[in-house]
């Protein structure tokens, strides 16, 4: 779940099978999570997928949609400049600030969201 401090908002993502855990899944292709379903403000028209990034280019959590048949990785996020991100801030200036609900593959502004893991 990612939350936006400041006006509330929520968007929860889903999937089933077996429970993804951090331990040993770091920096991996996004198809090695499936893909999960969304709640809450997120827009149900993607299928989504998750990143655990330790990476020099990227390190936190990153969830987007699901586009051109193309998986992400913690180092290319396919050129999706259309579906929504939900992620922190990225090393490189290019992908700075945080991204919640909205297309990430760009630079954003600063502002405060929690990512909650269950």
């Amino acid at each position: 779940m990612f939350v936006d401090e400041k006006s509330k908002q929520k968007a929860v993502f889903t999937k089933n099978g077996s429970a993804t855990q951090f331990h040993g899944n770091y920096n991996k292709r996004a198809d090695a999570y499936g893909l999960w379903t969304a709640k809450g403000v997120a827009s149900t028209q993607y299928k989504y997928q998750l990143l655990i990034c330790d990476a020099a280019f990227y390190k936190g959590l990153l969830i987007s949609g699901y586009t051109v048949n193309c998986y992400k990785r913690c180092d290319h996020w396919c050129s999706d400049k259309s579906s929504p991100y939900f992620r922190t801030s990225a090393t490189p200036k290019t992908y700075s600030g945080v991204a919640f609900n909205e297309n990430g593959h760009l630079p954003k502004s600063n502002r405060l969201v929690s990512a909650g893991i269950r």
